[in-house]
């Protein structure tokens, strides 16, 4: 097992999403990376992710982790683009589908860039790409907010 291994795998999926949230001119933030500021309101999407857990298979390990994305909509007086919550949504769950790549993504010794390995979803009758639209906060602020969150499994061989 490498200690960069949670490192190289969060880098890899906020450069692997970031890219797909600037092509929806979203502002993308990495929970516990990057600081918003809590008085001023924005659309946004935050990566969260649960994990990695590793199981021994002998000569490799099985890595599990949870990708979640929060998905943050001011609401607009005039209704203008009522439905860009759900694009947004529709363009993660699209994009959570297919393999994720690993790389040794950082500035640390050892962060090569190489290829690592590869998430795949990890999709059964209990699992999938799963949006959940939580709409309004509260009534006193106009603001909507979604989930897209899935699970996925990688084979590591250090």
């Amino acid at each position: 097992m490498d200690e960069n291994l949670a490192r190289w795998i969060e880098i890899s999926i906020a450069k692997h999403f970031e890219a797909i949230a600037t092509g929806l001119s979203l502002p993308y933030l990495v929970d516990g990376v990057d600081e918003r500021d809590d008085e001023q309101w924005e659309d946004h999407v935050e990566q969260r992710i649960t994990g990695p857990q590793y199981r021994d298979l002998g000569s490799k390990y099985e890595v599990v982790i949870g990708i979640n994305f929060l998905f943050t909509a001011l609401m607009d007086m005039a209704g203008a683009d009522s439905y860009r919550l759900n694009r947004w949504t529709g363009k993660f769950a699209e994009e959570m589908i297919e393999p994720i790549p690993v790389y040794k993504y950082g500035t640390d010794p050892g962060d090569d860039q190489s290829y690592i390995g590869c998430f795949m979803l990890k999709n059964t009758k209990a699992n999938g790409v799963n949006v959940y639209p939580f709409g309004q906060l509260d009534k006193d602020h106009r603001v909507r907010q979604s989930e897209v969150d899935a699970v996925y499994y990688m084979e590591y061989k250090p």
